[in-house]
């Protein structure tokens, strides 16, 4: 009991800390003369609040291990302390510097600019402190874990049954987190291009339920006779269309549902603001929002992938792997057997994706891009992604009746991406064209054509490669990675690459045109 208490103490005061830190920094960036504070000495103080939170955090698991009677190994209990101690250390960190950073007027660029890797660095840490805290504890927990509360039952899991479905999940805080998160970040960019912070406050409160809505309604459509729905409706339960808290959502449908309304909702009311720079900067991060997301499908131990041996997953953290050993759907897993944890698998790359999309691309690659080029990106780069993960799903999460649902709509994504951005640099070079502006700057013509000769070479080569592969193969009736499928995949990308020639040959014509008007 004692130990309790003392836990119950450290929380009360490491929440106590937080909650002054969080106030120091608000009434910071809320400041009416921003140059005159004094930024070493509130930066002192911070670390100092910091570090006792730090500290805090160390005790509660401390007291939390002793409480539970956990027998913790040396090893156990040094991943333990290590853990929860950057962990405890990493999150008010992260929390301060956004707040700074995003919402700070007229902080010095050099202090801007440190705060900002804070953020990146704080962010890599806290998943750091975070796998060694849970290791420590890992293999003492009960599992599957606790996905929600159950107001009549209190904590459930999803070995507890259907009956025993949460009123408040893991899985909907995780979404609504991200959306957050996602708010957050697109607001302070705004604020650096428009000088105004809520912009996109009534876009939010208007895409984001709409997204939720178009999730429903793609899985609803892509398992009207295979989901048992068309029974369900002729049967006169209509209202298990709309019934998301039974479980079901299409996150590619939930993006382009929300895409949509999003940008219609905004050209409305934000006339004076420009869509495509909204587009730019709200839909890359979407990738923010869904990686965020994937987490509730860990709690909930679903769309995961087929039986593999634990051994040949060792790299994964030990709670991921414990918890992979259940499915809500296929149940235990035999000894030495996990399941493919593909939440995790997405997660990382839609995190690579967004960073690659916003600093690579739309920095990297700027004096190339068009507006809206980045838009088109999100949706290559998330389509590729479920095309790779969507075969290596569970039987049970196979959308429609032969399991191709969701994975031809992946390919869609793909080639529908890459045809967005042909058409924008077409449809923006012949604009230029009609109105006689300027030539692209920086036109470098011999680079145009080592660019456009690279694309054609793979594009071709993907072609032959896919044609070949789908020719050899027939199809089956499940998704499976076999020869056609792969030649599928290889057809579209390589479609999707020749697609991007058109970028090229406007950047080549463009070189053209400036050599002759130079020679006039």
């Amino acid at each position: 009991m004692v130990p309790l208490i003392f836990m119950i103490i450290f929380i009360i005061a490491a929440l106590a800390i937080f909650g002054f830190a969080i106030y120091k920094a608000i009434k910071i960036v809320k400041f009416p003369m921003p140059k005159t504070i004094n930024y070493p000495q509130e930066i002192k103080m911070f670390i100092y609040l910091i570090g006792a939170i730090g500290i805090s955090t160390v005790l509660i698991f401390v007291f939390l291990a002793m409480y539970q009677l956990y027998p913790l190994a040396p090893g156990d209990w040094a991943s333990l302390i290590f853990g929860s101690l950057i962990f405890g250390l990493s999150i008010p960190t992260f929390v301060l510097s956004f707040i700074l950073h995003y919402y700070g007027k007229e902080i010095e660029s050099k202090i801007d600019k440190k705060l900002f890797i804070t953020i990146i660095a704080s962010g890599i840490i806290f998943f750091i402190g975070l796998w060694l805290l849970t290791n420590g504890i890992a293999d003492y927990l009960v599992y599957p874990l606790v996905n929600g509360i159950n107001f009549s039952k209190g904590f459930v899991t999803p070995a507890m049954g259907a009956s025993n479905k949460p009123n408040l999940a893991w899985y909907a805080i995780c979404i609504l987190g991200g959306a957050l998160l996602v708010y957050a970040i697109c607001d302070h960019r705004f604020y650096v291009e428009y000088g105004k912070h809520g912009i996109l406050e009534s876009t939010l409160f208007v895409a984001f339920p709409a997204g939720i809505v178009f999730a429903r309604l793609g899985y609803v459509i892509g398992e009207w006779e295979h989901g048992g729905f068309a029974e369900r409706v002729a049967n006169g339960e209509w209202w298990s269309i709309f019934a998301a808290w039974e479980g079901g959502l299409t996150v590619i449908s939930g993006a382009l549902g929300g895409i949509i309304i999003g940008v219609i909702w905004f050209i409305w009311r934000n006339r004076k603001y420009s869509i495509w720079i909204a587009m730019d900067v709200i839909v890359p991060c979407i990738l923010v929002a869904q990686a965020v997301g994937r987490w509730g499908n860990f709690f909930n131990c679903e769309v995961h992938g087929n039986l593999v041996n634990a051994s040949e997953w060792w790299f994964l953290p030990k709670i991921i792997a414990n918890n992979a050993a259940f499915s809500e759907s296929g149940g235990w897993a035999p000894d030495g057997k996990i399941y493919v944890p593909l939440f995790f698998i997405e997660f990382l790359t839609n995190l690579t994706g967004y960073f690659l999309i916003r600093f690579a691309i739309g920095k990297g690659l700027r004096k190339y891009l068009e507006l809206g080029d980045l838009s088109a990106s999100y949706i290559i780069w998330y389509g590729m992604t479920r095309v790779v993960l969507e075969p290596l799903r569970f039987s049970a999460y196979n959308m429609g009746n032969d399991g191709y649902y969701s994975w031809m709509w992946s390919i869609v994504f793909v080639l529908g991406g890459a045809f967005a951005i042909a058409l924008n640099h077409v449809v923006r070079h012949i604009i230029r064209l009609k109105k006689k502006e300027p030539f692209i700057a920086n036109v470098n013509k011999p680079f145009s054509f080592g660019v456009a000769g690279t694309l054609l070479v793979v594009g071709l080569a993907l072609v032959i490669l896919g044609s070949v592969f789908m020719g050899t193969n027939v199809q089956s009736n499940s998704l499976e990675f076999n020869k056609f499928n792969n030649g599928f995949i290889l057809l579209i990308v390589g479609l999707s690459v020749l697609l991007m020639l058109v970028c090229s040959a406007i950047y080549i014509a463009q070189g053209f045109r400036k050599e002759k008007a130079n020679e006039k």
